[in-house]
């Protein structure tokens, strides 16, 4: 059985990984967007739409990753550590 803090630091890190796709996702439409733009077409309703849903999602994702990581250095700081090393080894 997982102890508490395993689990609370693999819900941080699903919520780091949610997070990160979604500026993914919200960065690469922006620059579609952007792209489009600069070619001298309208960006449609529909578009400005997703734009706004992505940035929306992106910045829950924030929120909620804020908070696990919040629990996990009030509640189980050695975990804590160990994702922040977790997710700076991802980033190479």
């Amino acid at each position: 059985m997982k102890e508490l803090s395993d689990v609370a630091r693999e819900e941080s890190l699903r919520s780091y990984m949610a997070m990160k796709k979604s500026k993914e996702e919200h960065l690469e439409f922006l620059i579609t967007l952007d792209k489009k733009r600069k070619s001298g077409q309208k960006i449609s309703f529909a578009e400005e739409t997703r734009l706004a849903t992505l940035l929306q999602q992106h910045s829950d994702n924030v929120q909620s990753f804020a908070e696990k990581m919040a629990h996990l250095k009030e509640f189980h700081p050695e975990e804590e550590k160990v994702l922040l090393k977790e997710i700076e080894y991802s980033s190479h």
